[in-house]
C-alpha cells in the first residue's frame, strides 16, 4: 500500500478551523482510494477530530512515497513579519519539503498561497521545494506570480481555494447549537469573529454596538476558530465594551462550527477562512483583515473586493458603515472561481494514479 505523508498547519498543537477543513478534505480524498496516509506531527485536535485517524500507524518521511503539502499560506511570509517569525515559518514548514527533494520523494502541493517573498532563507526553502514538485497548485494570481518569479521553471498553477469545490454537509448538533438556535429565536444572527486580535475585538464590540442601535433584529453571537487559553478573557472584554446582550459559541469541534456558519445571517471576521466558507453558504460577509494580503486576494478574487478592509487602516466607524451597507446582501461566488479551483483535485487524483496505480 502506497504511503502519503501530508504536511502543513497541521502540528505544533494546531486547532485552527480553515487548517482543520483542509487537512479532511485531502485526507478523506486521498483515503477513499485505499492509500497509507498520516500528517506529519498532526496536532492530537487532528487526530481526535479526523475520521478513524487514532487507529492509523503513523509513518514519517523515511517511509513516504509521496509528500503532500496542503493548502495554507506558508509558501510566503505574514504580515509585518520579523526575521524571527520567518524564522519559525522555515523550521515548520520547509525541512520535511527540503528533505523530501533529496531523498527523491515525489513532492506535490495543492492550493498553496505565496508571497510575498523577500526572506533569503524562506525563499530557499520553497526555491528547492517548487521546483524539485511533480506541480504546485496555488489559490489565486498573487501566489502564481510569486513563485514563478521565484521558480520560473517550476510547475506552478493557479486554481482556487480547495474550500470552494466541495459543500460542508457536516451537520453537528449539539446543546451549544440548539442554545443558539433558542436565543436567537425570531431574530437575525451577526457573528464577531476577533479571534486572537485584542485589537479586532475593541473595533468590532464598538462597531456592533452601533449597528445594534438601529437593527434590533438582530442577535449577536462572539465565536473563535481555534482553541485559545483567553477565550473568556477576551469575550468578557467584548461584553464589557458592547454593553448589550450576546451569546457565546466555544470552538472545540470544526463540524460544530461549520453548522454555527450555516445558521448565521452576517459574519464580521478577521481572519480568512471562517469568511470563506462563509461564502460558500452565501453569507454576508464583511472582512476586517488582520492578514489583509491573503484575505484581500480571496475577496478580490470573487468580485467582492470592497468588503475587505485592513485591520489596520479601520476605526470603528467604517466597520459601522460597512455592516450597514453589506449586512442584507449575501454573497454569490462565481461559478468559474468553483472550476478553477476544482484543477487541484484533478490534478491530485492524476498524480496518485500515475505513481501508484490506483486511478
Amino acid at each position: 500500500m502506497s504511503r502519503i505523508l501530508l504536511h502543513g498547519a497541521t502540528d505544533c498543537d494546531s486547532s485552527n478551523y480553515g487548517d482543520y477543513l483542509y487537512g479532511e478534505l485531502i485526507y478523506d480524498f486521498l483515503k477513499k482510494k485505499n492509500l497509507d496516509i498520516c500528517f506529519y506531527n498532526a496536532s492530537l485536535f487532528f487526530k481526535e477530530n479526523l475520521k478513524n485517524y487514532m487507529e492509523i500507524k503513523e509513518f514519517g518521511l523515511n517511509k513516504a512515497d509521496m509528500v503532500i503539502y496542503i493548502p495554507g499560506g506558508y509558501f510566503g511570509e505574514g504580515h509585518k513579519a520579523r526575521f524571527r517569525d520567518n524564522l519559525v515559518q522555515f523550521l515548520r514548514f520547509m525541512p520535511v519539503g527540503i528533505k523530501a527533494s533529496y531523498k527523491k520523494v515525489p513532492i506535490v502541493g495543492i492550493g498553496i498561497g505565496a508571497g510575498p517573498n523577500k526572506d533569503l532563507l524562506m525563499n530557499y526553502g520553497i526555491k528547492r521545494i517548487c521546483n524539485f514538485a511533480k506541480f504546485i497548485t496555488v489559490r489565486d494570481m498573487e501566489s502564481y506570480n510569486s513563485l514563478k518569479k521565484l521558480c520560473p521553471n517550476a510547475n506552478i498553477i493557479e486554481a482556487g481555494d480547495l474550500i470552494l469545490t466541495r459543500t460542508l454537509n457536516t451537520i453537528k448538533e449539539s446543546k451549544q447549537i440548539e442554545k443558539i438556535k433558542k436565543y436567537s429565536k425570531n431574530y437575525k444572527i451577526l457573528l464577531i469573529h476577533y479571534n486572537h486580535s485584542e485589537e479586532a475585538l475593541i473595533k468590532f464590540a464598538n462597531a456592533a454596538r452601533e449597528f445594534i442601535q438601529n437593527h434590533k433584529e438582530y442577535k449577536i453571537i462572539v465565536a473563535s476558530d481555534s482553541i485559545l487559553s483567553y477565550e473568556d478573557e477576551y469575550y468578557n472584554k467584548f461584553k464589557q465594551i458592547f454593553g448589550k446582550d450576546c451569546e457565546h459559541f466555544i470552538y472545540n469541534d470544526p463540524a460544530e462550527m461549520t453548522t454555527l456558519l450555516k445558521i448565521v445571517d452576517v459574519v464580521l471576521t478577521c481572519k480568512l477562512h471562517v469568511g470563506v466558507v462563509s461564502t460558500t453558504f452565501g453569507k454576508s460577509v464583511i472582512a476586517v483583515a488582520c492578514h489583509p494580503g491573503k484575505t484581500k486576494r480571496y475577496y478580490s478574487q470573487i468580485k467582492e473586493p470592497e468588503r475587505c478592509i485592513s485591520l489596520d487602516d479601520a476605526d470603528f466607524t467604517r466597520v459601522t458603515k460597512m455592516l450597514e451597507e453589506y449586512h442584507d446582501k449575501g454573497i454569490i461566488i462565481p461559478q468559474n472561481i468553483i472550476e478553477k479551483a476544482n484543477k487541484s483535485w484533478e490534478l491530485l487524483d492524476l498524480i496518485i494514479g500515475d505513481e501508484h496505480g490506483n486511478k
